[in-house]
């Protein structure tokens, strides 16, 4: 009789361990034996019952732990699955298409680390552009943004971006500029026979500045080649002096009403996979 029982227990046991196990978001467990695992939906049956198959949406498990020891992740946002951006450009060099006509040249390269996610880098070179307030401006300035791309407001399964690099974001960003301008000081009187008299003056000021900003925009690309960026800005800004409003990479206003903002429009070319 002992005999018996031990072999009972054993086959139990047996059986217990060579079933699969499905674990859901909420940390239930089902015991049971895995079928099928479909698009949609994982099917399965409980081992007393093998006529009876049931199914439980995909979206709700988090993993699949099978009697061999295999254990499957089940991944329900498919937007993060680099698989679907293997054969998509990674990298990207654009320019600042308007910032010449405000007096300065700027070149970004962007890279994208994950999907949803990439950073940028740019440099800007005050005084290749047009010198709009006539003030003979020399400089450099420089941003880093990490950029965040928005999911839509709805999901449904296999859903993707179109492109690594396409769509809205929203991009922390830092920018520090240094230069020196030409600055004109006026001093103009009128003496007591009321006679005008003018005793102007140039001088070369130089001016360093920092802007904390959040930038929105959104972001196409076309055939895998060619990039348009749009984007705007709004933060803090630190370091300005009385020439509040100097239009070279991002505006900063002056210290008494810390405020910077930035606005452009990028083009450029999607390369590397």
């Amino acid at each position: 009789m002992k005999i018996i029982t031990t072999l009972l227990l054993t086959l139990l046991t047996l059986s217990a361990f060579s079933q699969d196990r499905i674990i859901k978001k909420n940390s239930e467990i089902i015991n049971c034996k895995v079928t099928e695992i479909a698009a949609d939906e994982i099917k399965y049956f409980y081992s007393d019952n093998q006529k009876l198959v049931f199914g439980i949406d995909k979206v709700l498990v988090e993993k699949i732990e099978f009697s061999t020891g295999e254990i499957i992740e089940i991944e329900n946002n498919t937007f993060r699955n680099p698989e679907y951006y293997v054969n998509q450009g990674k990298h990207a060099l654009k320019i600042n298409f308007l910032s010449p006509l405000m007096g300065s040249t700027e070149l970004v390269y962007e890279r994208s680390i994950k999907p949803s996610r990439s950073w940028e880098t740019a440099l800007g070179i005050i005084g290749l552009g047009n010198d709009i307030e006539d003030m003979n401006p020399r400089g450099v300035y420089g941003k880093f943004a990490y950029k965040f791309m928005r999911d839509p407001d709805f999901y449904s399964y296999r859903m993707h971006y179109s492109h690594i690099l396409k769509g809205a974001y929203f991009a922390p960003e830092i920018a520090v500029r240094y230069m020196s301008f030409d600055n004109y000081i006026y001093d103009y009187y009128y003496d007591s026979s009321g006679n005008f008299h003018s005793n102007d003056s140039e001088e070369r000021e130089t001016s360093f500045t920092l802007a904390l900003m959040l930038k929105f925009g959104k972001q196409w690309v076309f055939d895998d080649t060619f990039l348009l960026d749009i984007y705007a800005g709004v933060g803090y800004g630190f370091g300005a002096n009385d020439y509040e409003g100097l239009p070279y990479g991002f505006i900063v206003a002056p210290n008494d009403f810390p405020i910077a903002f930035s606005s452009g429009i990028r083009i450029g070319w999607v390369f590397g996979k």
